[in-house]
């Protein structure tokens, strides 16, 4: 049996070798509290299993000890369908996150997504000795085990876990100083911003068509949220509600065979620099907002030897740009560009890409972010 104390002692190595990859790959390191934190907290403790997909609907449970303290999220829970229901986020983004919070000693803090408990014991190192934090889940059976591994880990006292409708927030304990969402969802919800603190700030992520943007709020009004997108985006599993809305309108786009039998209305080809543009989160971004209601899809396409690729396509105005890989592989260099429609779609998006590169390709963080009381908000570019 292996001695604990050196187990202990590897973790801790462990941990540090997390921290420090994370600080080299960003070129700058972490702000000291949360740097502490994440060499305080286990991620093994709090993860110690993780769902690997086998194929398409088909997950299997593993020990999580090899890759718990990689730079990358882990499945954590699916349901009966196949569906991820809950996952540990990449401890880059967390830590970004937490860096953007800016908590400390003595706060009073809402997480939204319990999750693992993970986050909830990085939030109570940050508090810590006497601050509070209250986090949320809707999953009873998540938010027992989160409890017991919090209570394990020593958090019990300064941790409250709750099941409940995140998207409510949980007004028995507000006001909070701080409010951080680790979940994504299309509007701001009214909630949050009432019980954030006056000069409260809140952080999370917004589910767009194309990219998913952090946000960092301060509350400058009662019912006014205002602050800018942080230049990571995130890539959270959207809330689930206890009464599930209706769901957001998503035009019903017809088959790629229906495409394909149309006229092609444009022909080109392009690079690998042309194709990952479009996934370039702030590019992505100024498509959004000057195609308004602009969609991506995947389309499989039949490769040899029974392969499978898949073409992305952007869907606007009764048109489709699809962009087909010309070989098998996660990266082929080339590709090839296919419209179909009334609208030239591939040349709006290289005369959009040009007026984007020609005001110096403004970043995420490069835009406010204002929020109104009923959750709508308006992005804009600052000049």
């Amino acid at each position: 049996m292996a001695d604990p104390v050196e187990l202990a002692a590897a973790e801790e190595t462990e941990r540090l070798a997390l921290v420090n990859s994370i600080e080299e790959t960003r070129g700058y390191p972490l702000v000291p509290n949360v740097r502490r934190a994440l060499l305080a907290v286990s991620r093994a403790h709090f993860v110690p299993y993780y769902c690997r997909q086998e194929r398409p609907g088909v997950w299997v449970k593993h020990e999580a000890r090899s890759l718990v303290y990689r730079d990358q999220a882990l499945v954590t829970r699916v349901d009966e369908r196949g569906r991820p229901l809950s996952s540990s986020s990449m401890p880059s983004i967390m830590a970004a996150m937490l860096e953007a919070l800016a908590v400390q000693p003595g706060m009073h803090v809402l997480e939204i997504g319990t999750g693992t408990g993970y986050n909830a014991a990085l939030l109570a190192e940050l508090v810590a000795p006497d601050g509070q934090v209250v986090t949320l889940d809707i999953d009873a059976e998540l938010t027992a085990l989160a409890a017991e591994r919090l209570r394990l880990a020593g958090y019990d006292q300064c941790v409250q876990v709750v099941t409940a409708d995140g998207l409510q927030g949980y007004a028995p304990a507000a006001p909070y100083e701080r409010i951080i969402a680790t979940g994504s969802y299309r509007r701001i919800p009214s909630a949050w911003c009432e019980q954030l603190a006056p000069q409260g700030i809140l952080v999370g992520d917004l589910v767009r068509s194309l990219t998913t943007p952090l946000f960092r709020l301060v509350k400058v009004g009662p019912k006014r949220l205002e602050g800018r997108l942080l230049p990571t985006p995130a890539f959270f599993m959207e809330l689930r509600e206890t009464e599930p809305a209706a769901p957001a309108s998503r035009s019903h786009a017809p088959e790629l065979g229906h495409w394909q039998k149309l006229p092609r209305l444009e022909e080109a080809e392009t690079d690998l620099e042309g194709y990952e543009l479009l996934y370039e989160p702030a590019f992505a971004l100024w498509l959004e907002l000057h195609l308004p209601g602009v969609e991506r899809r995947l389309y499989p396409l039949p490769g040899p030897d029974n392969s499978q690729r898949l073409a992305t396509g952007l869907l606007w105005q009764e048109s489709l740009l699809l962009l087909c890989p010309n070989a098998v592989g996660p990266r082929p260099a080339h590709w090839r560009v296919e419209v179909y429609g009334a609208v030239p779609l591939w040349s709006h998006v290289q005369k959009l890409r040009e007026q984007w590169l020609a005001i110096g390709a403004p970043s995420l963080e490069a835009y406010a972010l204002e929020v109104a009381a009923d959750g709508s908000y308006l992005l804009q570019l600052l000049a």
